[in-house]
């Protein structure tokens, strides 16, 4: 019996439209996550997460999310763990055996030991669609974090419903924060309380040139207990509690021997100033020590004691950092155990919600005049703040006064490449040019771990890549690191090309070498900001000597672009037998939203469009 206002035919061609929708639908994706759930509980200060999905794999491209990793450490209990593969009438087809699964350490190349480990399975299907069931259990008795839930399998895969379950007992206090998820169903029953939460991730977002970290337009929840115990008790209802807690897993770990007391005070001995004490300092444990992930007990959030990193001479961020901390100590100079959500992109970080959301320790030491940041794994210069930390809050520990700090930005002249160019042209018109650059910032960085881990053929072959312009045949190259404290690389490489100079008749149009630009999209398709994490800066100074059966005709007009993104200036000077060319561009740093992105794209495109129609026009003689 069907309700009154619905007629037979009628309900039989919505089902056909709905079904014939999500056949078109599902065809546009390798795979799509058609439920999640996930339900949480809190008994007696015992964890249970209970994890259930059911993929649908649509192609043979889809199969890749029919591989499995489930990630656990020593703190969690992972077991229960089910799956099966269904055609797609819904028939099963095979069941996970326990012999499927495999157990592995999940260490990478650069750890020595680590107690985090991952059970893995695939399990498939030859004809497609087919659809993968599968579910796991969490236990844990010590925790921070109730769960930390991203319902999404990757940022190209829809997910079209999902839910999360929270139960604890009424008098236990949480706080959470959600990004794009309604606000959730809160019930109570007796003693109990129960939040739901729904979400879906139809609208799928693409990566774009220039966009943000994309975690942040997913949809998450991440819930905390107020007060837990995770080898302490702790409270983070605010930074200052957080601080608290964490400051008691470095207690009793500045344990310096003996003989490396006697030695600090002998690197320091008559040095008067107390930043040059540091930087003798912070050079011997760049000499001395080796960065290798040794992440084991507390979840990997406790650092090793001084002494372990004082005899092996190696050690994590947490173990040098505590142990440069404490040779400082030792000399009487204060400094400050700090975390930071360190990367490439600046994620945000949630200052009203006082959490773990780093991923990475360095040292802020407060000077009269000053502050250093001193990230203790780096081998780069005494007090740089690379791209992988500048701009950014860090939670700064200190006894009932932990707070957020933002770390120092980088400015255009910590980032500027300078490069003079001294461009020769053959008589059969082949060009043959001899970079001299001095580079800072990200290629500072780059250039630097490239002179010092990679072979011979692969710094060739990343040179050819990141510096030598397209069409340009890289023949010689050279690096050097002028001064150590000074963070710059002089990098100088010579490069020929036989594609810069076109001849029409007794003309010939000589291309002045491009600055060229990652592609940006046009704005009716670009959909994400625009974020730069600090300013791009470059001036050439180019000098182009012109073959002796040649004249310079015409040189183009000077160049002059401003806007509220950054410059672009190029000027010309013609000479005898040399036409001399200086460009300077400047883009600032921040992020531009979705109404700035056409100025912005104007600005780019402006550049990119001066870049390619610059020619010096010679004629024979």
């Amino acid at each position: 019996m069907f309700h009154s206002g619905f007629s037979l035919p009628g309900l039989i061609l919505t089902i056909l439209l709905i079904l014939a929708y999500h056949s078109t639908y599902s065809q546009q994706h390798d795979a799509e996550l058609i439920s999640q759930q996930t339900i949480v509980e809190v008994n007696a200060n015992r964890l249970v997460q209970t994890y259930d999905f059911e993929v649908r794999i649509n192609n043979r491209s889809g199969d890749k999310y029919a591989e499995i990793s489930i990630p656990y450490n020593k703190l969690n209990k992972l077991n229960n763990i089910s799956a099966s593969v269904f055609d797609n009438s819904g028939r099963l087809v095979t069941e996970l055996k326990k012999s499927d699964i495999t157990d592995k350490s999940a260490g990478s190349s650069m750890s020595l030991f680590e107690d985090t480990y991952v059970k893995e399975f695939k399990l498939r299907n030859h004809t497609y669609p087919y659809t993968l069931r599968y579910s796991f259990k969490m236990e844990s008795n010590q925790f921070m974090f109730l769960c930390r839930w991203f319902p999404v399998l990757n940022y190209d895969i829809p997910t079209l419903k999902a839910t999360l379950k929270l139960n604890i007992p009424i008098s236990y206090h949480i706080r959470f924060r959600a990004c794009k998820v309604e606000s959730p169903k809160i019930d109570s029953l007796a003693d109990r309380k129960y939040y739901t939460w729904q979400a879906d991730y139809i609208n799928t977002v693409e990566p774009e040139n220039w966009s943000p970290s994309l975690q942040q337009f997913l949809p998450c929840i991440e819930v905390v207990p107020e007060k837990f115990v995770f080898e302490y008790e702790g409270q983070q209802s605010d930074w200052k509690s957080f601080g608290n807690w964490h400051l008691k897993l470095l207690q009793n770990l500045d344990d310096l021997p003996l003989s490396e007391k006697i030695k600090i005070h002998s690197l320091t001995e008559g040095i008067a100033d107390k930043k040059e004490k540091i930087r003798k300092l912070y050079h011997y444990l760049q000499d001395e020590t080796r960065y290798i992930n040794v992440s084991i007990k507390t979840g990997g959030m406790k650092p090793y004691p001084a002494s372990y990193v004082a005899e092996k001479k190696y050690g994590d961020c947490k173990a040098l950092t505590n142990y440069f901390r404490s040779c400082l100590g030792e000399i009487g100079i204060d400094s400050y155990y700090s975390a930071v959500n360190a990367g490439d992109d600046i994620e945000p970080v949630d200052t009203a919600f006082a959490a773990q959301q780093f991923n990475h320790v360095f040292l802020c030491v407060p000077l009269d005049s000053d502050t250093l940041w001193l990230d203790c794994t780096s081998k780069l210069a005494f007090g740089y703040l690379g791209t992988f930390t500048q701009n950014r809050p860090a939670l700064v520990l200190k006894k009932d006064a932990s707070k957020l700090v933002m770390t120092p930005r980088l400015t255009e002249n910590d980032v500027i490449e300078e490069r003079k160019i001294k461009a020769t042209i053959g008589i059969t018109g082949e060009m043959k040019a001899v970079y001299d650059c001095n580079v800072r910032g990200e290629k500072y960085e780059y250039l630097s771990q490239l002179r010092s881990e990679l072979s011979e053929s692969e710094r060739k072959y990343y040179l050819d890549k990141r510096f030598v312009n397209n069409g340009f045949l890289l023949e010689s190259y050279e690096i050097n690191i002028p001064q150590r404290d000074n963070p710059v690389v002089n990098l100088v490489f010579t490069a020929t090309s036989s594609q810069m100079m076109k001849t029409y008749g007794n003309e010939s149009l000589l291309k002045v070498i491009p600055v060229s630009f990652t592609f940006i999209e046009d704005p009716k398709k670009r959909k994400l900001p625009v974020q730069f994490n600090y300013p791009y800066a470059r001036v050439d100074s180019c000098e182009y000597e012109i073959p002796a059966n040649y004249k310079v005709s015409t040189i183009p007009d000077h160049i002059n672009i401003e806007s509220p993104f950054g410059s672009y200036t190029v000027s010309f000077q013609k000479n005898a037998q040399s036409v001399a060319v200086v460009k300077q561009i400047i883009i600032k740093a921040g992020t531009y939203q979705a109404d700035q992105y056409p100025g912005f794209y104007n600005f780019i495109n402006r550049i990119s469009e001066s870049e390619q129609s610059l020619y010096i026009t010679l004629t024979n003689n």
